[in-house]
């Protein structure tokens, strides 16, 4: 019983200072060498003091021959979130390279009022498969030159039968109209 009042006490005596809970995700739907990849940072502060000089630092996840800065940055400066709010931050990359990629926390750093620095971490991603430009195409392109083709090849294979019957149609019906006449 004692281990519960102790374990209880120590956190509450946590929510006394900031508390920083970080999201970190990206907002495509498939990560593909050559293409945009935006990665979002959600910081949240449930404690019940403001977080100062808070740093999203997440340049160790992303090499820069790895990974292009198209827009943004990879880290990112708050000089306050107070109690009970979020702040968020959005880096553009391009991924230089294919294959399976490790997507590392976001370090966060802040300070509590009186001047001690804390650490924090993002959420993790995970591996997450990093598709070349030739797959990417092939399973997500629309195939405009390959349903051209599809089309010039089917279109002599429907048009000529209809042709044929036309014109035999058109025959039958001029001597039907003769013999209706005489």
């Amino acid at each position: 019983m004692s281990i519960l009042f102790v374990l209880l006490f120590a956190a509450v005596a946590a929510q006394e200072n900031p508390v920083l809970l970080a999201s970190k995700d990206f907002l495509n739907d498939v990560i593909a060498e050559e293409k945009h990849l935006t990665m979002h940072y959600v910081v949240h502060n449930i404690g019940t003091e403001a977080a100062n000089d808070v740093v999203i630092d997440d340049t160790a996840g992303f090499s820069s021959g790895e990974f292009e800065v198209v827009s943004g940055a990879l880290s990112a400066t708050f000089d306050s979130i107070p109690a009970g709010s979020n702040v968020s931050h959005a880096v553009v990359l391009k991924p230089l390279v294919s294959g399976m990629h490790n997507f590392v926390p976001a370090i966060i750093k802040y300070k509590n009022a009186n001047g001690e620095e804390l650490v924090t971490f993002s959420s993790f991603l995970d591996n997450n498969p990093i598709l070349s430009t030739t797959e990417y195409n092939r399973k997500y392109s629309p195939h405009l030159v390959d349903w051209l083709i599809f089309v010039g090849l089917c279109t002599p294979v429907l048009l000529i039968p209809f042709l044929m019957w036309h014109s035999s149609h058109s025959k039958y019906e001029a001597l039907a109209a003769k013999a209706k006449k005489a």
